[in-house]
Protein backbone atom coordinates (compact mmCIF):
# COMPACT_ATOMS: atom_id res chain seq x y z
CA UNK A 1 0.00 0.00 0.00
CA UNK A 2 1.35 3.37 -0.93
CA UNK A 3 0.15 6.24 1.60
CA UNK A 4 0.33 9.73 -0.68
CA UNK A 5 1.81 12.33 2.03
CA UNK A 6 0.57 16.08 1.97
CA UNK A 7 3.04 18.62 2.83
CA UNK A 8 2.22 18.88 6.63
CA UNK A 9 3.09 15.25 6.90
CA UNK A 10 6.79 15.98 5.93
CA UNK A 11 7.74 16.79 9.33
CA UNK A 12 6.30 14.25 11.41
CA UNK A 13 7.83 11.46 9.05
CA UNK A 14 11.45 13.07 8.94
CA UNK A 15 11.53 13.14 12.50
CA UNK A 16 10.54 9.82 13.12
CA UNK A 17 12.98 8.37 10.49
CA UNK A 18 15.26 11.27 12.51
CA UNK A 19 14.82 9.03 15.75
CA UNK A 20 14.92 5.96 14.30
CA UNK A 21 18.02 6.56 13.36
CA UNK A 22 19.41 8.07 16.71
CA UNK A 23 19.59 11.49 15.21
CA UNK A 24 22.06 10.41 12.80
CA UNK A 25 22.29 10.70 9.01
CA UNK A 26 22.29 7.46 7.95
CA UNK A 27 24.81 8.55 5.18
CA UNK A 28 27.25 10.73 6.64
CA UNK A 29 26.79 8.50 9.98
CA UNK A 30 27.03 11.40 12.41
CA UNK A 31 24.47 13.07 14.58
CA UNK A 32 22.80 15.78 12.86
CA UNK A 33 20.13 18.33 13.92
CA UNK A 34 16.39 17.90 13.14
CA UNK A 35 16.63 20.95 11.30
CA UNK A 36 19.55 19.58 9.05
CA UNK A 37 17.91 17.05 7.94
CA UNK A 38 15.15 16.16 4.73
CA UNK A 39 12.95 13.24 3.56
CA UNK A 40 15.12 11.67 0.76
CA UNK A 41 12.76 9.73 -2.04
CA UNK A 42 13.20 8.01 -4.73
CA UNK A 43 12.06 10.25 -7.88
CA UNK A 44 9.72 8.95 -11.17
CA UNK A 45 8.58 10.26 -14.05
CA UNK A 46 4.78 10.99 -14.41
CA UNK A 47 4.11 7.59 -16.64
CA UNK A 48 5.53 5.76 -13.85
CA UNK A 49 3.44 3.83 -10.99
CA UNK A 50 5.28 4.01 -7.97
CA UNK A 51 7.10 1.57 -6.51
CA UNK A 52 9.71 0.57 -3.62
CA UNK A 53 12.16 2.13 -6.08
CA UNK A 54 10.14 5.14 -7.61
CA UNK A 55 8.02 8.07 -5.65
CA UNK A 56 8.75 7.08 -2.07
CA UNK A 57 10.32 8.48 0.56
CA UNK A 58 13.64 6.40 1.39
CA UNK A 59 15.11 8.26 4.57
CA UNK A 60 15.95 11.55 6.63
CA UNK A 61 18.72 12.62 5.42
CA UNK A 62 21.23 15.53 6.51
CA UNK A 63 20.46 18.03 3.39
CA UNK A 64 24.03 18.08 2.22
CA UNK A 65 24.37 14.85 1.67
CA UNK A 66 20.54 14.20 -0.41
CA UNK A 67 22.02 17.01 -2.66
CA UNK A 68 25.29 14.90 -3.26
CA UNK A 69 23.00 11.91 -4.03
CA UNK A 70 20.41 13.98 -6.29
CA UNK A 71 23.39 15.09 -8.22
CA UNK A 72 25.03 11.51 -8.45
CA UNK A 73 21.69 10.61 -9.85
CA UNK A 74 20.65 12.95 -12.43
CA UNK A 75 24.82 13.03 -13.59
CA UNK A 76 23.72 8.88 -13.99
CA UNK A 77 20.53 9.76 -16.09
CA UNK A 78 22.08 12.63 -18.01
CA UNK A 79 25.32 10.05 -19.32
CA UNK A 80 22.90 6.84 -19.61
CA UNK A 81 24.52 5.15 -16.85
CA UNK A 82 21.97 4.70 -14.83
CA UNK A 83 19.60 4.00 -17.67
CA UNK A 84 21.88 0.72 -18.97
CA UNK A 85 19.92 -2.53 -17.85
CA UNK A 86 22.90 -4.16 -16.02
CA UNK A 87 23.57 -1.16 -14.17
CA UNK A 88 23.56 -1.48 -10.04
CA UNK A 89 24.16 1.80 -8.36
CA UNK A 90 25.22 -0.05 -4.86
CA UNK A 91 27.68 -2.21 -6.52
CA UNK A 92 28.80 0.99 -8.42
CA UNK A 93 29.15 3.20 -5.39
CA UNK A 94 30.90 -0.16 -3.74
CA UNK A 95 33.52 -0.19 -6.68
CA UNK A 96 33.96 3.70 -6.58
CA UNK A 97 34.65 4.28 -2.92
CA UNK A 98 36.74 1.11 -3.49
CA UNK A 99 38.65 2.94 -6.30
CA UNK A 100 39.23 5.99 -3.93
CA UNK A 101 40.60 4.48 -0.88
CA UNK A 102 43.02 2.78 -3.27
CA UNK A 103 44.29 5.84 -4.42
CA UNK A 104 46.96 7.08 -7.00
CA UNK A 105 48.81 5.33 -9.83
CA UNK A 106 52.63 3.94 -8.66
CA UNK A 107 54.25 2.74 -11.25
CA UNK A 108 57.24 -0.17 -10.54
CA UNK A 109 59.83 2.44 -9.79
CA UNK A 110 57.81 4.59 -7.19
CA UNK A 111 56.65 7.40 -9.16
CA UNK A 112 53.51 9.09 -9.15
CA UNK A 113 52.72 10.79 -12.05
CA UNK A 114 51.09 14.55 -11.70
CA UNK A 115 48.03 15.23 -14.59
CA UNK A 116 48.75 18.02 -16.64
CA UNK A 117 45.80 20.41 -15.44
CA UNK A 118 47.63 20.01 -11.74
CA UNK A 119 50.90 21.11 -12.72
CA UNK A 120 51.10 25.04 -11.53
CA UNK A 121 50.86 27.47 -14.46
CA UNK A 122 53.91 29.66 -14.97
CA UNK A 123 53.13 33.32 -13.72
CA UNK A 124 52.79 35.99 -16.95
CA UNK A 125 54.98 38.65 -17.37
CA UNK A 126 53.23 41.63 -15.38
CA UNK A 127 52.12 44.17 -17.78
CA UNK A 128 52.77 46.95 -15.16
CA UNK A 129 56.09 45.73 -14.14
CA UNK A 130 56.80 45.74 -17.97
CA UNK A 131 55.81 49.48 -18.33
CA UNK A 132 58.02 50.16 -15.61
CA UNK A 133 61.11 48.24 -17.09
CA UNK A 134 60.34 49.77 -20.44
CA UNK A 135 60.17 53.86 -19.00
CA UNK A 136 64.03 52.83 -17.16
CA UNK A 137 65.15 51.50 -20.32
CA UNK A 138 63.72 54.61 -22.37
CA UNK A 139 65.26 56.82 -20.14
CA UNK A 140 68.90 55.30 -19.92
CA UNK A 141 71.72 57.01 -21.73
CA UNK A 142 73.22 54.99 -24.93
CA UNK A 143 76.89 55.08 -25.16
CA UNK A 144 77.94 53.09 -28.98
CA UNK A 145 80.84 50.82 -28.77
CA UNK A 146 81.28 50.99 -32.32
CA UNK A 147 80.33 53.73 -34.65
CA UNK A 148 76.86 53.80 -36.22
CA UNK A 149 75.84 51.44 -33.54
CA UNK A 150 72.12 51.71 -32.35
CA UNK A 151 70.59 50.79 -28.84
CA UNK A 152 68.33 47.67 -29.20
CA UNK A 153 65.13 48.07 -29.31
CA UNK A 154 62.81 47.29 -26.43
CA UNK A 155 61.53 43.80 -26.15
CA UNK A 156 57.49 44.28 -26.87
CA UNK A 157 55.68 42.30 -24.11
CA UNK A 158 55.32 38.62 -24.61
CA UNK A 159 51.67 38.19 -26.56
CA UNK A 160 51.42 34.99 -24.43
CA UNK A 161 52.73 36.62 -20.80
CA UNK A 162 55.91 34.32 -20.74
CA UNK A 163 59.03 35.66 -19.64
CA UNK A 164 61.58 35.92 -22.54
CA UNK A 165 65.24 35.60 -22.38
CA UNK A 166 65.67 39.25 -23.17
CA UNK A 167 63.14 40.66 -20.87
CA UNK A 168 64.63 38.23 -18.30
CA UNK A 169 68.03 39.95 -18.60
CA UNK A 170 66.60 43.36 -18.21
CA UNK A 171 64.33 42.70 -15.30
CA UNK A 172 67.28 41.77 -13.77
CA UNK A 173 69.20 44.67 -14.87
CA UNK A 174 66.83 46.72 -13.15
CA UNK A 175 65.84 44.79 -10.32
CA UNK A 176 62.69 44.89 -11.34
CA UNK A 177 60.55 41.61 -10.74
CA UNK A 178 59.01 40.22 -13.53
CA UNK A 179 55.84 39.30 -12.16
CA UNK A 180 53.27 40.91 -9.07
Amino acid sequence: MYIEMKQKDIRVLKEKLWLKNDKKCPVLGKVMPLEKMVLDHAHKRNAEVYSPTKGVVREALDKRANAVLGKLENALKRTGLGYEEDFDLPNFLRNAADYFEKGAYVDEKGDMYVHPSEVPKKPKVSKSNYNKLKKLYDKEPFAPKRKGQKKKAMPKYPSRGKLTKGLKELFEKYDISAYN
